[in-house]
């Protein structure tokens, strides 16, 4: 056993020394691995693990997050790891940083983004753990926009707004959305109907019109979101011009003669331009309609009733076999140069138009109308008048247009046509023998329409033939109606008159006779043309048309100018015509036929309008309107007609007598009318004013001031406050080359011009207004005339006339007259700047004062103007002229009206100055003789106040035309019979004061001028003895 004990004992041995070995050669090897991993480790976190930089295109210099930071005592340089890809930087180790550059310019728009490691070069050699860098290139703006396209041309409509008319689109090469997009386009042609919007789309803002410009060139340009502008683009907008539908060959005017009882054709070279129009399978319908317009003129229309009554009894004679058994038998009631009209108030035209007041009337002598029971029999009242509505709260208010009443003693009122409360009523009782007294019977019609109170003219025709009563009105019968329960017309039933013995009739027009107070009473307030009664018989359907019927109407084509499927309609007016067809060739031949003709004697003188309206459609289609035309018919006098009017205007101011016309017609002149009577057109306002330059050329409104009104004697009545017509002429024409007139209504709209009734027609003769409107309207389009000169140094003063008229030129106002003078710079005074052309007042601070024997029609006195801009223009001088007087003598003007400043020009050569001023000096000698006389002779009691009363008197008074005060008897001057005017040289005062250049207008004012300016004279003395 002990031999193997020992063998176990020795492996033992062996074993554990094995282990002693093999564990310290472990822990030895271990240690030696542990400091290789440090070391490893420390090489590796030489960098971090990437980096970020950025650099500009325009430099080399990488800023780098984080900085590239190292020991240089380890670390060498660095390495770029290149890989596929140039890679454009270089890294350098300076002052233990790795600085990054590129090695030339970047370029964003070709590369953005730079990605490339960069790893550690130790001084040994060995490379450290590599790093990512990540480099990105910051953009600049190098780059404008550019525009896809050079330029831009295009082609539009006239007449059209577009949502587009083009597109243009520019783009930038910068890289970047600051740079690099187009946010905003701009239009630099300014003045322009046009619009571009962020999108680059353009659009018009306004119609094009090939007429103002066939293209338009507009400079766009567009910018980044920088801002950064692009060189300007040019686009051309060609305008193309469209054919528009149009009725062509219409004359301006058209003149017709009167008296020559032949028509005359209208359009004779009308055409239709239509531009192509067509309906797809079907024919299109032209409709055209002619349109007469006369409502100015006074009754709408002329109308001739006597001439078409006389054709009609000629007629019915004719058919009847008897010349007494046909005739309308109407008695006209309101006559010219009669013995019961000679007191009304009427016009002095050719037409019958009596004024009512409400107080006026004429009674009917009994050989004119038999008194007589108007409802034993049959009878018709024909009437025409315009009623002035006036405002009132009195609706019993009766306005009779003819009545019948007693004559004496009592009021009953037998038969009356008046108005009341806006209706026409017929009144008619029974006598007393026509029935039974206890039975009611019909008694009043009242009629309610609208034409009694629109105060215009209207035709009324009533026949009576009881029990039937019938109303026309403008020839149309009025249909009974049931308005809110009451009947149209209201019929008032009432008991037949009582007996009343030795009582007879009074018949009266414009009022009704009281014959209990012997006077006329219930006046009608308005104008009446005729009143006319048929007694015994009432009026036909055609003798009714003649009264309301047009003598001037619109003739139509013939029957055979019609095609199949055409149709002409007129209106029973016959002012109106309307053709209607499919072939536009017919319709302009049927057009061309429409004709005019007037057939009243003696028409009215004057312009008709006319009006061309035409449609285009096709079937279930909406109708295009072609622009209407407006032209107009002027009626010009015939020359007979021409030679009685100026012989009548002759008689009328003369001896007031009638005058027969040879070969037309026999002309009654009309009673004159008193200024109480006779309504009359007054235009008041500034008859002078004063421009500069700039104003003239800027344009000045030249009837600024004006005031226009109607008075019926002494009253202004609203209901008459209307104009026919109005015309400024220009002295002299204008020059088209640099003067004109326009209208200027910046007060109000554009458009309130023409809703007015009033045609403006702009010439160089000046304006002409025509059509029936209130005189507001007519003032609000003279005021808005404006004049413009643009060369006022071409003349000195514009005269400007005025004229109105109403009813048709049976008033006219007198001729207003406005001064317009041009204020010339550096203007220097002469013997004519006292005197301006066509009575315009003189240059500031210039008084003319010439005392003229008083006559009928002129107006004497100072004229004097202030005007401070040239208050150093002018020279303080004053002409004047005392007058001394004896009380039968009288001092008149020894220059046989050469001195009326206000109405004749004074002469303008200095060689006349000079005449003045050496008889002005000449009279001057022979007064101071006069007064040196007087004062050696005088004895001490006499002395200068008569002068100085006399010059501060006249002074006072010079537009009144006092004269001097006269001589006292103890005086014992002894006066001839012959006049004296006794004159101081203006020339003399040169050298007073500027105290003057105030205004010398007023008359505290003269007689401060005066004080100031002839002290001197007031030294006079005269001596008592005899000159």
């Amino acid at each position: 056993m002990v031999p193997a004990v020992k063998a176990i004992y020795l492996a033992l041995l062996v074993l554990v020394a094995s282990s002693s070995f093999s564990s310290h050669h472990q822990q030895v090897k271990g240690d030696k691995y542990e400091d290789e991993d440090d070391y490893y480790d420390s090489r590796e976190r030489v960098l971090e693990t990437s980096y970020h930089g950025l650099i500009k295109e325009n430099e080399t210099f990488v800023e780098i997050t984080p900085l590239i930071k190292v020991d240089e005592s380890k670390i060498c340089g660095f390495h770029i790891i290149k890989k596929n890809k140039e890679i454009p930087f270089q890294i350098e180790l300076v002052n233990e940083l790795g600085i990054l550059k590129a090695k030339k310019t970047l370029n964003c728009e070709k590369r953005k983004n730079y990605k490339f490691d960069i790893t550690a070069v130790f001084c040994d050699g060995s490379h450290s753990k590599s790093a990512s860098v990540h480099i990105s290139v910051i953009d600049i703006n190098e780059y404008s926009p550019t525009f896809l396209q050079p330029s831009y041309v295009t082609e539009v409509d006239e007449g059209r707004l577009y949502q587009e008319i083009i597109r243009v689109e520019a783009t930038d090469k910068d890289c970047t959305p600051l740079f690099g997009d187009v946010c905003k386009y701009e239009i630099l042609t300014a003045d322009q109907p046009f619009t571009i919007d962020n999108e680059g789309s353009i659009r018009n803002t306004e119609p094009l019109s090939h007429k103002i410009s066939h293209n338009h060139i507009l400079s766009v340009v567009a910018y980044d979101c920088a801002m950064k502008q692009s060189a300007p683009v040019m686009v051309n907008i060609r305008v193309r011009r469209v054919c528009e539908a149009h009725v062509m060959g219409v004359a301006e005017r058209i003149d017709y003669t009167a008296n020559s009882l032949e028509s005359v054709s209208l359009f004779p070279k009308i055409h239709l331009e239509l531009c192509d129009m067509q309906c797809k399978g079907e024919d299109m319908v032209i409709q055209s309609s002619v349109s007469l317009k006369t409502k100015h003129i006074s009754f709408g229309c002329d109308r001739d009733a006597t001439q078409c009554l006389r054709r009609l009894s000629e007629n019915e004679r004719q058919q009847a076999g008897d010349s007494d058994s046909a005739g309308s038998g109407l008695v006209d009631l309101l006559q010219k140069n009669t013995d019961w009209t000679k007191d009304l108030v009427y016009d002095e035209g050719a037409e019958a138009i009596f004024h009512f007041d409400g107080s006026s009337g004429a009674i009917v002598p009994r050989s004119v109308v038999q008194p007589q029971d108007f409802a034993a029999h049959q009878f018709s009242i024909v009437t025409m008048f315009r009623h002035h509505s006036i405002a009132s709260n009195d609706k019993h208010t009766k306005e009779h247009i003819v009545c019948s009443a007693d004559d004496h003693k009592m009021n009953r009122h037998h038969m009356a046509l008046f108005v009341r409360n806006c209706r026409l009523i017929l009144l008619l009782r029974k006598d007393f023998n026509d029935g039974d007294l206890n039975i009611f019977s019909p008694a009043e019609w009242r009629w309610k329409i609208p034409q009694v109170c629109d105060n215009e003219w209207h035709h009324y025709t009533i026949n009576v033939d009881l029990p039937k009563v019938e109303l026309y009105v403008d020839g149309v019968r009025f249909e009974s109606s049931v308005e809110d329960r009451h009947s149209n017309p209201e019929v008032i039933d009432d008991w037949p008159l009582h007996a009343a013995h030795g009582i007879n009739t009074t018949l009266a027009i414009g009022a009704c006779y009281q014959g209990s107070e012997n006077r006329l009473k219930h006046g009608f307030s308005g104008d009446i043309s005729e009143i006319k009664l048929s007694t015994r018989k009432v009026l036909t359907a055609s003798q009714i048309r003649c009264g309301t019927d047009c003598a001037e109407k619109l003739l139509p084509p013939a029957d055979h100018y019609l095609e199949p499927e055409q149709q002409i309609q007129s209106n029973t007016q016959m002012n109106k015509i309307v053709i209607e067809g499919s072939n536009k060739t017919n319709i302009e031949l049927l057009l061309q036929q429409i004709q005019y003709i007037n057939s009243k004697e003696n028409p009215t003188i004057g312009r008709r309008n006319i009006q061309v309206m035409t449609t285009v459609s096709c079937p279930n289609k909406k109708a295009i309107r072609l622009p209407t035309i407006d032209t107009y018919i002027m009626v010009t006098p015939s020359g007979n007609q021409s030679a009685a009017t100026a012989s009548g205007s002759g008689l009328t101011s003369s001896s007031g007598t009638s005058s027969s016309v040879s070969g037309l017609y026999s002309k009654i002149l009309d009673k004159p009318l008193t200024s109480d009577q006779k309504p009359q057109i007054v235009i008041s306002g500034n008859s002078n004013h004063l421009v500069s330059y700039p104003d003239i050329k800027e344009g000045v409104k030249i009837l600024a001031q004006i005031n226009i009104s109607i008075y019926t004697g002494k009253d202004i009545r609203p209901e008459m406050q209307k104009l026919d017509s109005c015309n400024v002429n220009v002295f002299p024409s204008l020059n088209p080359d640099h003067e004109e007139i326009t209208i200027d209504d910046k007060d109000g709209t554009d458009e309130s011009l023409f809703k007015f009734d009033i045609k403006t027609k702009i010439s160089k003769e000046g304006v002409e207004m025509i059509g029936y409107d209130t005189i507001e309207n007519y003032q609000h389009v003279l005021k808005s005339l404006v004049y413009i000169n643009k060369k006022p140094a071409y003349y000195l003063n514009r005269v400007f006339k005025l004229t109105c008229s109403q009813v048709d030129d049976h008033f006219r106002s007198a001729e207003y007259t406005l001064t317009l003078t041009v204020l010339h710079p550096k203007q220097q005074p002469t013997s004519s700047a006292a005197a301006n052309a066509g009575g315009a007042s003189p240059p500031s601070n210039v008084l003319l004062a010439i005392s003229t024997a008083p006559s009928e029609g002129q107006q004497h006195g100072a004229v004097a103007v202030d005007s401070h801009d040239n208050a150093n223009q002018y020279a303080h001088a004053m002409l004047h002229s005392h007058d001394v007087q004896e009380s039968q003598s009288k001092v008149r003007s020894s220059s046989n009206g050469a001195g009326l400043i206000g109405h004749e020009k004074l002469a303008s050569s200095h060689s006349t100055m000079l005449i003045v001023v050496i008889c002005a000096s000449f009279v001057l000698l022979i007064c101071g003789v006069g007064i040196a006389r007087l004062r050696n002779n005088s004895t001490g009691s006499a002395s200068g106040g008569l002068i100085g009363s006399g010059v501060a008197g006249h002074s006072r008074n010079t537009d009144k035309h006092q004269a001097c005060p006269k001589v006292a008897a103890d005086q014992q001057l002894d006066w001839d019979d012959s006049a004296l005017t006794i004159t101081i040289n203006p020339m003399q005062n040169d050298n007073l004061s500027d105290e003057s250049s105030e205004s010398e207008n007023s008359d505290s004012e003269d007689e401060e001028v005066m004080n100031g300016r002839y002290k001197n004279v007031s030294q006079l003395e005269w001596d008592n003895s005899t000159i």
